[in-house]
């Protein structure tokens, strides 16, 4: 069972597995509601192996919407694959988990940070892999990717296309920090490598593209494929955090802003991971799937307001309350 597969990461989880022969269950929302322990309970029957790639990805969705499809969405997931005897569970996290205003320049997945992660999202992602890696009874992966990208991009890249035709994806200073990245068909590699892998369970794995490069590196070889304008340089990241702190935006700078090198090394020993796209064939994808779609403006049209509190109204009412 994939949950998600409506969305950019589960809906390439579900292709692959299903392109490599495995049989794939892709519950709707109305059949797989996180925060209804019975409708996953429902879901999960008769499944032998669940990848969970659920979840939000704008760190500007309300706390309310972040904490039940998180937190309160891994716990009904948990108790429904226990009563369903369910045998492994992958877990889509990101590094996210670890981000805080401050540099993570080859970090592997001991490394942490002093105290919670910053920002709401990064806090109930946190929680939420904490709670999945320490479940007993089942077989838990963890998988970490950077900042995901490439075709079926619903999630960030209206909202960096939009940027780009309002004038250039903007940058945090001039882009110099170190940018991880991770294309959506490594991303799904390494989840179905963790669905089998015998040294997978109760490890989190990050998981990265083989290339790595500056911010603006990235952004201008993106918007050169798309053809937008060039990445523009805005205020450096000392001089934008106080007023982005105030506004709230604090995660998504500290995403664009700040230096993150991750170490993959595990991955590829445990998991076997081989991240073998190459950065130019990805962009050619990606442009490619633009088009399909009707081209920039159409992508940028797919951009979705952040979930907000009442998003989760029917999950609170049918747990009996928040």
């Amino acid at each position: 069972m994939v949950l998600g597969a409506s969305g950019f990461i589960g809906g390439a989880i579900a292709i692959r597995l299903a392109a490599e022969g495995h049989q794939v269950g892709r519950p709707g929302r109305s059949e797989a509601n996180l925060g209804d322990p019975q409708a996953m309970a429902d879901a999960a029957a008769g499944f032998t192996h669940v990848v969970n790639a659920a979840g939000i990805v704008s760190p500007r969705a309300h706390p309310r919407a972040l904490r039940w499809t998180h937190v309160a969405g891994m716990e009904n997931l948990l108790n429904a694959c226990r009563h369903s005897a369910v045998q492994r569970l992958v877990h889509m996290s990101c590094t996210d988990v670890t981000l805080s205003n401050q540099d993570r320049v080859h970090w592997d997945e001991q490394k942490s940070i002093s105290g919670k992660p910053y920002g709401a999202r990064a806090c109930s992602l946190q929680l939420a892999e904490e709670l999945a890696l320490s479940a007993s009874g089942l077989e838990v992966t963890s998988i970490r990717p950077t900042w995901v990208w490439g075709p079926g991009d619903v999630s960030r890249l209206p909202q960096l296309v939009r940027e780009g035709l309002d004038g250039g994806i903007r940058l945090v200073g001039d882009g110099r920090n170190y940018l991880s990245t991770t294309y959506i068909d490594h991303v799904a590699q390494a989840a179905l490598a963790a669905l089998q892998a015998e040294q997978a369970p109760g490890r989190a794995f990050h998981v990265a593209d083989a290339t790595f490069q500056h911010a603006r590196d990235f952004f201008s070889a993106l918007s050169q494929a798309l053809g937008l304008p060039k990445p523009r340089e805005t205020t450096s990241l000392p001089l934008a955090w106080p007023m982005a702190r105030l506004r709230g935006g604090g995660e998504e700078l500290l995403q664009r802003g700040r230096s993150n090198l991750f170490d993959f090394s595990m991955a590829v020993g445990k998991l076997g991971y081989e991240p073998d796209v190459t950065m130019e064939d990805g962009l050619a994808a990606l442009a490619r799937w633009v088009e399909e779609q009707g081209g920039l403006e159409a992508v940028a049209a797919l951009e979705r307001p952040p979930p907000g509190a009442s998003s989760v109204d029917a999950q609170v009412e049918a747990a009996g309350g928040d």
